[in-house]
C-alpha cells in the first residue's frame, strides 16, 4: 500500500542464513598448539596445551606431573606433544615436570555451525489525520559448537588395580591423581537456541502544535542451551572404582563393557538458559517555540518508563542437585544420596530472578541564534529502582564562519547503570584461565588461607564469575571539537577531536595482573572442589567490579575526494581513528595503565591507528571498489617460551614480548544495477589471502581458546568470496 494514496503501508521481511563450521586445523596459523618461530636472533617454541591427555598424566610421589605412557614407551601418544617444564617447588627446590600435553587446539572450531531466521512485519495506517503503526520482529538463532572431549581428574589410590598396573612399576608408591580426557565420550557439544520477539505499537502525528510520537514496546529473549559429551564426576569415579574405566589406555582401547558404561554415563540434554523481558512506554514530541535570526528555535520533550525482568534457569544438573544426571535422580539430605556435578567443571550455578524499573524525562532545545551559529542544550533525569536518580546534560554548537567551513563541538556527562545480570547473577564456574600458572609461594599462601590447594605443576586454574551487588553505576564526561572543510566541491576534509573520561568503570581484573601479585588482590580468589577426587583447588574469581577511572582521547578523520572523468565518477574516502591518549585504573585509587599499542596488564589492546581507505569507480550501472583496511601494530603481552638450539632441542626458557606488526588487507567489490529493482553485488574479502600476524600470548579479556593469532582483532577466514542479489518491488 501507499500511505498517501491508500491510507496504509505494510512491509514484510524474511531472512534465513546458514554458516558451516570452520575448524582450526583448516587454517595453518591456528592448527596446532605447538609453534616454532624466530625473534631477536633466536629460535623459540611456544606450547599451548592441556595437562589432561589420553592416556592420562599422573602425579608422582613429589607432586610432579608425569606421563606413564611416555615413561613406558619413550614417546608421547597421538594428539599430544612432550612438555618439559622447569619450576621451583614451594620450598625453592628446582623441579622438572616432564609429561605429555594434549593439543586441544586441533579440536577447536573457529566458527561453529549456525542457522538464523528472522521475520519482520511493519504496518502503518492513517486514522483521522494521525498515523497508527506496529512493528513485529521475530528471530531464532541456532548454533552448534564443539570442543575437545571433556578433561578431568580421577583419584587413583595406592593398592588399587590401576595403581599397581600403571603407577607402581614407574616408582609411584602413594596415592595419585590421573589427569584424563574422556576421549571415547566424544567432543563436548553445545546446542544453543536464542529466540527473540519484539512488538511495538504506537501513534504519531501532530496534536496541539506538537509533532508527537507515543509507543509501547514489549520484547522478550529466551536462551536455551543443551549439551552432550559430559558425564557426572561421581559417575566417572564409579566407573574407575568398578575397574571398567582405564584412564591409562588410548582412544578406542577401552573394553566393550567400559565403552557401554561410558555411553550410559554420558549426559545429553538441557543444561542452562534464561529469559529476559523488557516493557517500555515512550512519549516524545517537538515543536517550534519562536523564530530566531538563524531560523526556528525548536523544543523537544520526552518521557519513558521501562520494566526489566531477568531470570536464570539452570538445569538440575547445572545446579548440582542430582545424584544421577542421566536418570535425573535427586540428591541431598532427604534422599541420602551424594550430589554429582559435571566432570572437569565442578562449579554449580543457582537459579535466580531479578527485575528493575526505570523512569526518565528529557528536554532539548536547538537555537539557531544566527545564520552562522546554532546552539543546543539537552537535559535528562533518570530514576532507577535499584540505583536512585541521575541527571545528565549536554551542550553543543555548530558555527559556519564561511560556506566552506563548519566548526562543531559539544560537552556532556553520562550515567550508565549496570545490567540486571551484572548485579544479580549467581556465582558459577566460567571455564578456566587462558594461561597456565605455577604454584608460587604467594599463590600457595592464598590457597592455604582458603583451605585449598594449588593446581599441580603449571596448569590452568578454574575461573569463577558472577554478579556483584556492590557494583555502582559508571559516570562519564565527554567532549568533542571538530570541523568540516570543503575548499572545493570535489574535496571534503573533516576531523573530530574527542575525549571521554569514566569513573567507576565496569570490568574484570585481568588474570595476568592478579596472578603476578596474588596478595594484592585478596578479593579475586575463590575455591572449587573437584567432586571426583574431593580435592578443593584455588580458583580465580573474575567477577564484575568498579575498576576506577579511565581517560581516552582520540581523533576521528574523514577525507573524501570526487573526480568525474571520461570513464566515470571516481571517489576516494579515507576514514580513520588516531588514538592520542589512554589511561585506565584497574582499581579505585590504583595506578594507571594503558593498552595503547600495548597488550599487558589490561588484557586487551587499543590500536593507535585504525581505518579504511575506499576507492570507487562508477561507470554507468557498474560500480567497482577497492578498500584497504589497516590497523597499527602493538607490543604483545610478555609470555614464557622455550629457547631452541640449532637442532631443535630445548636449552632453556625465556620471557619475551614480541612486536606485532602493522596489518592491512584488501577488499574488492563490484555492484551492477541493471534497473531500479535489481542489484547484484560480488566481492572478495582479504583479496591477497593474508594470514593474521602470529601472536604467542594466550591471555586476554573475553578471549577464546584459539592459539597462534588473536581472534579478537584479526579475521581468520582468509580470502572470502561473496555474491548477493536483491530485488525490490
Amino acid at each position: 500500500g501507499n500511505l498517501d494514496d491508500d491510507g496504509y503501508n505494510v512491509v514484510l521481511t524474511f531472512g534465513h542464513d546458514e554458516r558451516t563450521k570452520l575448524n582450526s586445523v583448516d587454517r595453518s596459523f591456528a592448527s596446532t598448539g605447538q609453534v616454532e618461530f624466530s625473534a631477536n636472533g633466536k629460535r623459540y617454541r611456544k606450547q599451548q596445551f592441556s595437562g589432561s591427555p589420553i592416556p592420562a598424566n599422573a602425579l608422582d610421589d613429589v607432586g610432579q606431573l608425569i606421563s606413564p605412557y611416555q615413561k613406558t614407551t619413550g614417546t608421547c601418544p597421538v594428539k599430544t606433544f612432550r612438555v618439559l617444564e622447569p619450576y621451583q617447588d614451594t620450598d625453592g627446590t628446582p623441579r622438572l615436570n616432564d609429561y605429555c600435553g594434549y593439543d586441544f587446539t586441533k579440536d577447536l572450531e573457529i566458527y561453529p555451525e549456525r542457522k538464523r531466521d528472522n521475520f519482520m512485519a511493519s504496518g502503518t495506517f492513517k486514522i483521522a489525520g494521525h498515523e497508527v503503526y506496529s512493528d513485529v520482529l521475530l528471530s531464532r538463532t541456532k548454533q552448534t559448537s564443539r570442543i575437545a572431549p571433556v578433561p578431568g581428574a580421577i583419584a587413583v589410590d595406592a593398592g588399587t588395580a590401576l595403581h599397581d598396573k600403571y603407577l607402581l612399576p614407574i616408582g609411584i608408591t602413594g596415592d595419585s591423581v590421573a589427569f584424563y580426557r574422556l576421549f571415547d565420550m566424544g567432543p563436548r557439544t553445545s546446542d544453543d537456541t536464542a529466540d527473540f520477539a519484539s512488538v511495538v505499537v504506537g501513534t504519531r502525528g501532530i496534536a496541539a502544535g506538537w509533532d508527537y510520537n507515543a509507543s509501547y514496546n514489549f520484547s522478550e529473549s529466551r536462551v536455551k542451551g543443551n549439551i552432550s559429551g559430559y558425564p557426572g564426576a561421581i559417575a566417572v569415579s564409579n566407573l574407575t572404582s568398578s575397574g571398567l574405566l582405564d584412564p591409562f589406555v588410548g582412544p578406542g582401547q577401552q573394553s566393550a563393557a567400559a565403552q557401554a558404561a561410558i555411553k550410559a554415563a554420558t549426559f545429553s540434554g538441557y543444561w542452562d538458559g534464561g529469559t529476559s523481558k523488557l516493557n517500555t512506554i515512550n512519549v516524545n514530541g517537538s515543536r517550534e517555540i519562536r523564530r530566531l535570526p538563524g531560523g526556528a528555535m525548536m523544543l523537544g520533550l520526552g518521557a519513558n518508563i521501562n520494566r526489566e525482568q531477568f531470570s536464570a534457569q539452570p538445569s538440575p544438573f547445572a545446579q548440582g542437585i542430582l545424584a544421577d544426571p542421566v536418570k535425573g535422580t535427586l540428591c541431598g539430605p532427604t534422599t541420602g544420596l551424594e550430589c554429582d556435578q559435571r566432570f572437569g567443571d565442578a562449579a554449580s550455578s543457582s537459579p535466580y530472578s531479578a527485575s528493575r524499573t526505570s523512569k526518565g524525562i528529557f528536554g532539548e532545545i536547538i537555537a539557531p541564534v544566527l545564520k552562522e551559529l546554532e546552539l543546543g542544550a539537552a537535559l535528562r533525569f533518570d530514576e532507577f529502582s535499584d540505583f536512585g536518580g541521575a541527571t545528565t546534560g549536554k551542550a553543543s554548537f555548530k558555527w559556519t564562519p564561511a560556506s566552506t567551513l563548519l566548526i562543531r563541538g559539544s560537552v556532556g556527562n553520562g550515567f550508565h547503570a549496570p545490567t540486571v545480570p551484572q548485579v544479580n547473577a549467581s556465582q558459577r564456574g566460567y571455564g578456566v584461565t587462558s594461561d597456565k600458572y605455577a604454584c608460587t609461594p604467594a599463590l600457595l599462601a592464598i590457597a592455604t588461607r582458603l583451605n585449598a590447594q594449588c593446581q599441580p605443576g603449571s596448569r590452568q586454574y578454574d575461573q569463577l564469575a558472577g554478579g556483584n551487588r556492590d557494583l555502582q553505576p559508571e559516570k562519564s564526561k565527554q567532549a568533542t571539537l571538530g570541523f568540516r572543510y570543503e575548499p572545493i566541491s570535489a574535496i571534503t576534509l573533516g576531523a573530530d577531536l574527542w575525549h571521554v573520561q569514566i569513573r567507576d568503570s565496569f570490568g574484570q581484573l585481568s588474570e595476568q595482573l592478579v596472578f603476578a601479585n596474588p596478595a594484592a588482590y585478596p578479593k579475586s580468589w575463590g575455591v572449587n572442589t573437584d567432586v571426583g577426587t574431593g580435592v578443593t583447588y584455588l580458583a580465580f574469581l573474575a567477577d564484575n567490579q568498579n575498576l576506577g577511572k579511565s581517560f581516552s582521547t582520540g581523533v576521528d578523520i574523514d577525507i573524501s575526494a570526487r573526480y568525474r572523468s571520461g570513464i566515470g565518477l571516481f571517489t576516494s574516502q579515507l576514514t580513520a581513528t588516531q588514538m592520542l591518549r589512554e589511561q585506565i585504573q584497574l582499581e579505585r585509587n590504583g595506578p594507571y595503565y594503558s593498552a595503547l599499542g600495548n597488550f599487558a596488564e589490561l588484557g586487551s589492546v587499543t590500536f593507535r591507528t585504525r581505518g579504511q581507505w575506499t576507492n570507487t569507480l562508477k561507470t554507468g550501472n557498474w560500480a567497482n571498489s577497492l578498500t584497504v583496511n589497516f590497523q597499527s601494530g602493538y607490543k604483545d603481552q610478555e609470555t614464557t617460551v622455550d629457547v631452541l638450539d640449532a637442532s631443535g632441542a630445548v636449552t632453556g626458557q625465556e620471557d619475551i614480548r614480541l612486536r606485532v606488526g602493522f596489518y592491512s588487507t584488501l577488499d574488492w567489490q563490484t555492484v551492477w544495477t541493471p534497473g531500479k529493482s535489481w542489484a547484484i553485488t560480488a566481492g572478495v574479502l582479504n583479496l591477497a589471502d593474508k594470514s593474521p600476524p602470529f601472536v604467542p600470548s594466550t591471555s586476554g579479556a573475553n578471549r577464546g581458546q584459539q592459539f597462534g593469532y588473536d581472534d579478537r582483532y584479526y579475521d581468520p577466514r582468509g580470502r572470502t568470496a561473496y555474491l548477493n542479489a536483491s530485488y525490490k518491488f
